[in-house]
């Protein structure tokens, strides 16, 4: 049985793999980034006019692949939500990378949208919001969670499990 769920996760990873670059290739978007990019991704919102907070932490280059691309994604698409969507303030973004699993999260002040004055057009989104997350998400087998987080904040968190070598 375990066989068959490696096997089974590593097809749906393909596949993932697969829809990105089709999407990609639709929209003309640039070459997939990985979690190697994320500091230029930080850079890029900081120079947007935001305050970034990030919290790192754990062996992010070991991160490999589809797990890695999809990381990418999931916080470059809730970072563009803090964008279009927050309150300004501090972003906080937190990635933790453990031998059993890959935790994201960005969390924000909620309210009237802060203009920065500057374009959104510096961080490309997917175009499919948070049911394209989710999807993202689930077809990696992992947990979203996406809401309020207390009275001013937002919340989107999610917990990518690692694909251990057999």
């Amino acid at each position: 049985m375990r066989s068959i769920e490696e096997s089974a996760r590593a097809a749906l990873e393909d596949l993932d793999y697969v829809l990105v670059v089709l999407r990609e290739e639709e929209a003309g978007t640039a070459p997939t980034r990985t979690l190697a990019d994320l500091p230029e991704l930080l850079d890029r919102l900081r120079h947007a006019g935001a305050v970034v907070e990030p919290e790192l932490s754990g062996e992010l280059a070991q991160v490999q692949g589809t797990l890695s691309r999809a990381a990418y994604r999931i916080l470059q698409e809730g970072l563009t939500n803090v964008l279009r969507h927050g309150a300004g303030g501090p972003i906080e973004v937190r990635v933790a990378a453990a031998s059993d699993g890959l935790e994201l999260s960005v969390v924000n002040r909620t309210g009237a949208v802060a203009s920065t004055g500057k374009s959104m057009g510096a961080f490309p989104t997917s175009g499919h919001g948070l049911p394209g997350l989710t999807e993202r998400v689930r077809l990696l087998h992992g947990e979203i969670e996406v809401g309020p987080d207390g009275p001013q904040h937002w919340r989107l968190a999610v917990r990518l499990p690692v694909r251990l070598s057999a």
